[in-house]
């Protein structure tokens, strides 16, 4: 049926005499029913309350961003520049910096939904790539950690068989299917498994996405890489502590100790993104038990992200701390940037 209501048309009657005016008012009608759905649309949409609280955080987390990418990019520059930092435990440190590194991209693009943006909450696409983005990223540090595991696993419990079994091209592999893998997990939502979107509510993991999604996907990573981590390096302490007392008249080998030092750093960066994780864990976990505030919880949902956000600041510290060559590294691009200027 023609939209031109009111109008009767005849082969014989010129378009260009009898259109333009009643053209333009029929098409009016179908662009305001049109721009009345979008309106209705964008009515009804979740908008966020901006507070003093929430513009802190919001300042807190884009300040963790820089020191994330700043760090982080130290950290690729050190093993690229020292070709004593090229080995197969740099391979996995390489992972974690290349995941903080996009959480640090990524908080920018978390913090806008604090704000009034329709352009961002409204939209289906724009608030799933904002889970998005966290899950991938945490999905492949938590499995680099568990690959940082097994390697200081076997260099401390198999020394002899340690250049025949873990090698760089391995590393690089495992890294490579971790980082497809959580590729392929994260991005299901985008295709409509395990998404529940819906505009009248908040842009949170919680609403956007299924239960048993939600669960399955965080959940399951970060329970599989505690367990495994934790295992890995209660075996490597307690077989470190005794191979020393064994040779402690010997003078306990060099290459020995080396290892359980970087086992030790190792360690502690998993304990740090583990303490960092966990408070946004405990918070995603609680909003599906029965009988729970909802805003309550949403309220220090904030607090745990900037928890999260500040883990991957944290492990750049750690290795200049903690390693030796790493601290001269950093040290030396320090120097080579300030010569520059």
């Amino acid at each position: 049926m023609s939209n031109w209501t009111g109008v009767t048309c005849t082969p014989w009657v010129d378009l260009q005499i009898i259109s333009p005016a009643m053209r333009n008012a029929s098409l009016g009608n179908g662009d305001a029913n049109q721009s009345s759905s979008n309106t209705s649309s964008l009515d009804s949409c979740f908008q966020p309350r901006l507070s003093r609280t929430i513009l802190a955080v919001a300042l807190v987390d884009i300040l963790l961003s820089v020191a994330t990418v700043a760090g982080n990019l130290l950290v690729v520059f050190a093993v690229i520049r020292n070709r004593q930092l090229r080995n197969v435990t740099s391979v996995f440190i390489l992972g974690l910096a290349a995941s903080d590194l996009l959480v640090g991209l990524n908080v920018p693009y978390y913090v806008a939904f604090y704000f009034n943006f329709r352009s961002l909450s409204c939209h289906r696409t724009s608030c799933l790539l904002r889970y998005w983005f966290t899950m991938y990223a945490s999905g492949c540090s938590m499995l680099c950690l568990v690959g940082v595991a097994v390697d200081r696993y076997i260099a401390i419990l198999h020394p002899l068989s340690y250049h025949r079994v873990v090698r760089t091209r391995y590393a690089s592999l495992y890294v490579l299917v971790v980082w497809i893998s959580m590729g392929i997990v994260s991005s299901l939502p985008l295709v409509g498994v395990g998404e529940r979107f819906d505009p009248s509510n908040e842009c949170d993991l919680y609403y956007a996405h299924t239960k048993e999604y939600a669960l399955a996907a965080v959940a399951s990573v970060v329970l599989l890489t505690f367990a495994v981590t934790t295992i890995l390096y209660s075996i490597i302490f307690k077989v470190a502590l005794r191979q020393k007392k064994a040779v402690v008249a010997l003078d306990w080998n060099h290459k020995i100790r080396q290892e359980t030092k970087t086992a030790r750093m190792m360690a502690l960066v998993m304990g740090v993104n583990f303490l960092g994780f966990l408070p946004y864990f405990t918070v995603i976990t609680m909003r599906y038990l029965d009988g729970v505030n909802q805003e309550e919880i949403g309220y220090y949902k904030p607090f745990a992200v900037c928890f999260y956000f500040g883990k991957s600041a944290i492990n750049p510290i750690i290795y200049g701390w903690k390693n030796k060559e790493f601290r001269q590294t950093f040290r030396r691009i320090a120097s080579f940037n300030r010569g520059i200027r």
